[in-house]
Parts: structure tokens; sequence; C-alpha cells
């Protein structure tokens, strides 16, 4: 498909300051509209938006490109769009475990069996909740990361009754390693650590999640997709073949078929490993509040000590990543990655920037050195594409503008 002048229209939200003001070279931003427009015109992805917080203040929340197909009357992706975050919201679930350790609820170290009774059995046994927050338990790997040790944990689930059974599928599908020995990245690691929260908190984990994370850093749009409002549904980016289809499925059951998780869930498994729907601006509210300690304009998030679990390395230094064919050192905080120019070849960030991707379509940055977090996505035509310049690509040329 051809591009049309109109699709390369930078649709911009309104700023609080000027680059320069906050220390932040405007030339760079001018460089990163001009490069996501070529990848744009290449036909490597549909749609690029970011937006940057720097000492506290907006200063660019920017938007091109189009939907996969129109939406409600939408054909641009536009700044206040929302889109699904994919596993940037292990984020929340990393930091809701972070909240209940300062509560005096659970501890890093403390074994997963004495929260989940079926993890009392051989190398199970010895699995702590700082091994599943760091992707290091050797539990399932997702699908793809050890394609030559693939295993499905769900085959071993009664999908009649999931709630019931699928702990116990998890452990009869064994472990891929010893727990702590190596990174890999899992996504039914951070479904366990919805169901610890669920049962130290006493509320299910999506509602501790909105209750102590979402409402007070006025994240008023960040939801899941089954808690859609039509408001919300009218907003949502058509990304890839996935979301064509359920536009398709629209056409028969209403608009609401929209509110379909891009991936299969089952009834009774917290949905804890992302998959939120979201916005650039409102992501920085979420990054305003980490890069404040813990507090959110004058409300107490979270305590500045248990936050800095995020940055604080949990992994040891023989722990490699051997996901996706690697065979890498790696720093890991609690529930992210902390960034190194000594590990990390592939992008250019300030040393200690925490950051997570959300399947290759979103990036999420928080820079305390520099004072700056931002937000962007890049909708790529195939959702399980990958293309280095826009992901690794666009990070660097964020921090680029650093003065």
């Amino acid at each position: 498909m051809q591009n049309s002048d109109k699709d390369m229209d930078i649709r911009c939200g309104e700023c609080e300051a000027e680059p320069a003001e906050t220390g932040y070279d405007a030339s760079r931003l001018e460089y990163l509209d001009g490069y996501i427009k070529d990848l744009i015109g290449e036909g490597r992805i549909w749609s690029g938006s970011y937006c940057i917080m720097k000492n506290g203040k907006i200063i660019a929340d920017r938007a091109m490109g189009t939907l996969a197909c129109e939406w409600c009357g939408n054909t641009y992706f536009k700044p206040d769009t929302l889109f699904e975050i994919q596993s940037v919201g292990k984020m929340f679930t990393a930091v809701a475990i972070l909240k209940l350790l300062e509560e005096g609820k659970l501890y890093l170290d403390q074994p997963v069996k004495e929260w989940i009774p079926e993890f009392n059995t051989g190398e199970f046994a010895e699995i702590t909740i700082a091994h599943l927050l760091t992707h290091t338990s050797g539990i399932c790997a997702l699908e793809g990361v050890l394609p030559r040790d693939e295993r499905r944990w769900w085959e071993h689930m009664d999908e009649r009754d999931p709630a019931g059974t699928w702990l116990k599928a998890v452990v009869d599908t064994g472990l891929h390693s010893h727990p702590g020995e190596k990174w890999i990245y899992s996504i039914v690691t951070y479904f366990i650590l919805g169901e610890i929260i669920s049962r130290a908190s006493g509320i299910y984990a999506e509602d501790y999640i909105k209750e102590k994370i979402f409402i007070p850093c006025s994240m008023k749009d960040t939801h899941w997709r089954k808690d859609a409002t039509r408001a919300q549904l009218e907003r949502y980016n058509v990304a890839n073949e996935t979301d064509l289809a359920m536009v398709e499925r629209c056409k028969s059951g209403g608009m609401e078929m929209m509110a379909a998780a891009t991936y299969p869930t089952w009834k009774g498994i917290p949905e804890t490993a992302g998959g939120q729907m979201s916005a650039c601006r409102e992501m920085l509210q979420f990054g305003e509040m980490i890069l404040r300690d813990g507090i959110y304009k004058d409300t107490s998030v979270i305590g500045k000590k248990a936050l800095s679990l995020l940055w604080t390395p949990l992994t040891g230094a023989d722990v490699r990543n051997v996901s996706f064919g690697m065979d890498d050192p790696i720093i890991y905080g609690a529930g992210v990655p902390v960034y190194s120019a000594s590990y990390d070849k592939e992008q250019e960030l300030s040393e200690g920037t925490i950051y997570h991707e959300g399947a290759g379509t979103s990036v999420f940055l928080v820079d305390r050195k520099a004072d700056m977090t931002a937000m962007f996505q890049t909708s790529f035509k195939h959702e399980f594409d990958w293309d280095a310049r826009a992901v690794k690509g666009i990070a660097t040329i964020i921090h680029s503008g650093i003065l």
C-alpha cells in the first residue's frame, strides 16, 4: 500500500515545555520524526508514536502513520490512540509485588511453595519470588524463546477447569533449567506472580493493580481489554492481523468483540503478564511516579526503598541470557532489565536506565540520571515482526537528545 502525504503528517499533543528548557536537543526530535517516517515509507510499520517527559515536563507527544484499517471513523494514529502495551505491563505486576513487600506480606527470597502448594515438589520447591520476577526460575519459556526445548504448559491443563488445573499444569511441564541458573524469558511466571498478588492481598491481582497503581497515578485510560468502555474502544489502534480479525467479528457480534485479548487467556488465570491498553502520554504518569521515588503529584504510591529494587541487580554475575539463541550476560532488577553499556551493544542509553519492551511494538524507558521517561510504539505490519531499527534504534535516538 502506497503511503500518502497525509499518512506522514505529524499529529501532536500538547507539550509543557520547549525541549531546550529541559536540557534536550530539539533537533533530535526532528531527526526522530524523519526516521519514523522512513520506516513507514519502507512499509516496515503502520505507525509510530512517542512521548517524552524531561525534568517533569512533557517536551514531545507525537504520532504519525495509520491504523491497519479504518476503525470507528479513525484512520490515522493520534497521540491519544490506545494501543496494547503487551509485556510492558509486567512492570505493573512487579511494582504490585514490591508494594506487597513493603506491606510486609511477602519477601523476594520467599519460596513460591509458601503461596503455591503445587510448587512443593522437586526443584520447584527452590523457586523464589525473585526468580519469577527476574525470569530465572527455569519455568516454561514463551513460545519461540527456546525452540529446541519447546514446552506448552497449557496442554497439561484441563480447559474445562483452568482455574483449578493451570498451576499443576505448569509443574507437570517441568523446568528448562535449575532455578537461578539462566535467564529465560517467560510469560507464565508473571501469571504466577499475579496469583501470589491475589493470595497475598486478598483481592484479584488486576483489582489490586488498579487500586494501588492505576488510580493513584491517575491512569484513567489504562485498562485490560475486557474492561474497555465503548468510548475507549473507539480509540483503539487496529494494529495487525489479530485486530483485523476482531474487526470482522465486530460486524456480526458488535464492537465489544474488539475487547477480546490479543493472546489466549483462560478464566481464573490472572492477566498479569501484560496486555493492557494505554497511550504513550498516560504511561509517562507511571514513569513520573518512578522518577519521583514512588510519589505521583502529591500521592504516595510506593515507598522509595521498595521501588529502588526495580534497578537493583537481582541476577547473579554468572547468570546469562539464553533466550532466542543468545548467550549473553544480563543485569535484571525486580521485573526490568537494567541497561549497561558493557553488556548491551544493541542500543545506547544512559547507564542504569530501566526499560521494558512489549512484543517489539512498544517500549517504556525510565532514565533517573537524566530525569527522563519515554514511551514509544511502532505498529509492525505483521504482529510477529521485529525490527531493531524500530525498537533499539528509536530508543537510542531518544537518548541522543540529552544535553
